[in-house]
């Protein structure tokens, strides 16, 4: 199990595979395309300005982790809420996957991006570990905010590249 768990950390590592010029909220809206959720909402601003250089398949993969996550937190609330946004600011655009979910408990808060770490009874702990590496790997950050019981939002930031007219 463990040597999965490196093989699984070390293709987390590994370079990005192709840098695309993507329309992040088109590609984010075809990630969300998979879940069948029906309280998983989606909101961009200024869709067709808001381009990253970035691998396709990697920024799908950020997305879908994100979600996943999203719904594993949410089993348990009475009217369960996940809202992925799309907007733009000066230097990046900015990805937000926020639910109103169980949270992350304090404990826990600096654990949340290490590799092999998970709260769930099953998984290996590698999807938030892959999905700060991919994220940095182009340059951009993700971090996030939790208020235990109520609500979790994780927010990525990537360069945004300036379209000319």
């Amino acid at each position: 199990m463990s040597s999965i768990a490196s093989a699984f950390s070390t293709y987390a590592k590994m370079p990005a595979q192709q840098d695309e010029t993507l329309e992040v909220a088109k590609i984010v809206k075809l990630s969300l395309e998979i879940f069948n959720e029906p309280y998983i909402f989606f909101e961009a601003e200024d869709e067709d300005n808001l381009v990253v250089k970035f691998d396709r398949t990697q920024l799908i993969r950020v997305v879908t982790n994100l979600v996943k996550n999203a719904i594993q937190a949410v089993p348990e609330v009475e009217h369960p809420r996940i809202l992925v946004s799309v907007a733009g600011e000066p230097q990046w655009v900015k990805i937000m996957v926020a639910d109103n979910g169980v949270g992350i408990a304090d404990a826990n808060r600096d654990k949340i991006f290490e590799p092999k770490f998970t709260t769930k009874s099953s998984g290996m702990g590698l999807g938030l570990g892959m999905v700060k590496t991919i994220v940095e790997t182009y340059g951009g950050a993700i971090t996030f905010t939790s208020q235990p019981g109520k609500e979790t939002v994780f927010t990525v930031r990537l360069p945004r590249i300036k379209i000319k007219a």
